[in-house]
């Protein structure tokens, strides 16, 4: 599979993102840039994948031949490089696969005014296949595509600087929103925010129980957990009120409850929205469709998935509403409009792991009780969401086409005596039955999977559905 724009960014094998490839898609991206934002100064950052520090190199490279500031803000959150990148007006290019296997990487682009739009990433990617036809500064690579040179590129070493930043951005504004008290387990493995979301905890008086730290990448998935077994039992052990997490580049937040239940990560959007005090919000269509019963958001907008999309939608509602925010499935937040709290929470907006986490911890200790109450309080639809891997973008397509023939045949399959009431392809074929369930099919924009969102009123009716459902689409594939 060629490397390729997905829902976010540029996503492939590790084996295809040669030094050529990144070299060609960091122009690209400039050309644009000159263009769209033009900017002297250029920040840039990775995940914890082995891959990223040689695919980054060249992207240094390529920054330097372009005779641009290089802002070098090491391992962090994406979130994080984007926030350094708006204080300081650069633009932003980020290394990371997010959750995706350890043998794939991808690439995340910021523009001087934020994350980059699907408009913006169709003239990357037409600047990118015209480069690759004029074998652009083919002499500075071997024939494998690797790097000549072998010389270091000069650049400013903002790694502390962007930590900083990021941590006091959080623990100034929820300074009134003490967590003390709090016993938090923080699920390091391999995450790129495991030295940052633990010190913004300890800085807001949460006692931190650091566990599972990796020296091995590990794909950590918010929207299919594998591992809950093992986060119930550390929560058992430690009498712990929460237990916190990321993914790979730490823009999807992972919570478990008091219970050891999963924390969807779009009840986390919905419990984040109302702590924040949000007007109006802008969502996918996966997302529970359970905030459509909180009356205190004046406005709702659902979109395709992706959170170019959302950001998109959200530029809109801006010229509507003073508070203005989204959210994904997965859990990634959205600012897109600053909020006044201790001091103001400027708006931040690309995906974000540590505000949602943060805003369920402060909501428990602000009604003083649990995790697990605040999340009961929410309206009683319940999602769960279900992935099958090495599906090929060919098979994705022909299970949908298989679905949409005979809908009710698929459902009944799932759900016997279910009627499909509603159809909606805004992304995707997402049925709903005459009961209320939904279930929701979707090809990866990224990579060779699958995935499967469903919702009832229980979790344990969408987490059978879910099953159920895989089972299906696991039969499809191996036919």
């Amino acid at each position: 599979m060629a490397l390729k724009f997905g829902t976010s960014g540029v996503r492939g094998l590790v084996t295809e993102f040669t030094d050529r490839e990144a070299y060609l898609l960091t122009t690209a991206f400039l050309q644009h840039a000159n263009e769209a934002t033009p900017a002297s100064k250029v920040s840039v950052g990775m995940d914890l994948r082995e891959s990223s520090p040689k695919i980054l190199n060249a992207i240094e490279h390529a920054l330097a031949d372009h005779q641009k500031e290089i802002h070098s803000c090491g391992v962090l959150p994406t979130p994080a490089l984007a926030y350094y990148s708006a204080e300081n007006n650069s633009l932003a290019i980020m290394v990371t696969g997010s959750h995706i296997p350890a043998d794939r990487n991808g690439i995340k682009f910021y523009l001087a005014t934020g994350e980059t739009l699907k408009s913006d990433d169709e003239k990357i990617f037409n600047n990118y296949e015209r480069l690759q036809k004029e074998n652009f500064k083919n002499e500075l690579f071997a024939e494998d595509g690797t790097l000549l040179r072998k010389s270091a590129v000069d650049k400013k070493d903002a790694a502390q600087e962007a930590k900083d930043l990021f941590i006091n951005r959080y623990v100034k504004a929820l300074a009134k929103h003490s967590l003390k008290g709090t016993k938090v387990i923080f699920y390091e493995h391999s995450s790129a925010a495991r030295e940052y979301m633990g010190s913004i905890l300890d800085y807001l008086g949460a006692q931190v129980i650091r566990v599972g730290r990796s020296d091995t990448f590990i794909p950590v998935d918010t929207e299919a957990v594998e591992s809950l077994d093992v986060f119930k039992k550390w929560i058992n052990e430690y009498e712990a009120d929460a237990l916190i997490s990321t993914d790979g580049d730490g823009d999807r937040p992972l919570v478990i409850d008091n219970k050891g239940r999963l924390v969807q990560g779009d009840k986390l959007g919905i419990i984040c929205s109302e702590f924040l005090g949000i007007e109006a919000i802008a969502l996918p269509i996966s997302c529970n469709s359970g905030v459509s019963q909180i009356k205190e958001f004046k406005k709702i907008t659902f979109t395709k998935i992706g959170s170019p999309y959302v950001v998109e939608a959200l530029n809109t509602l801006n010229s509507e509403f003073k508070s203005v925010a989204g959210f994904e499935a997965n859990g990634g937040y959205i600012l897109s409009s600053p909020v006044k709290m201790a001091t103001e929470l400027k708006a931040l907006p690309t995906r974000d792991s540590v505000l949602p986490a943060l805003a369920v911890l402060g909501m428990a200790a602000k009604r003083k009780c649990t995790v697990s109450d605040v999340v009961d309080k929410l309206p009683a639809r319940f999602t769960a969401s279900v992935l099958a891997k090495n599906c090929p973008p060919e098979k994705s397509q022909k299970i949908i086409q298989t679905v949409s023939n005979d809908a009710d045949a698929f459902m009944k399959s799932i759900i016997p005596d279910a009627a499909v009431w509603s159809k909606n392809t805004l992304d995707g074929y997402r049925m709903m039955t005459t009961f209320g369930q939904i279930v929701h099919l979707r090809p990866s924009g990224n990579a060779p999977e699958f995935r499967c969102y469903t919702e009832a009123p229980t979790q344990a009716e969408a987490d059978l559905i879910a099953s159920k459902a895989l089972g299906k689409i696991l039969e499809f594939l191996n036919k």
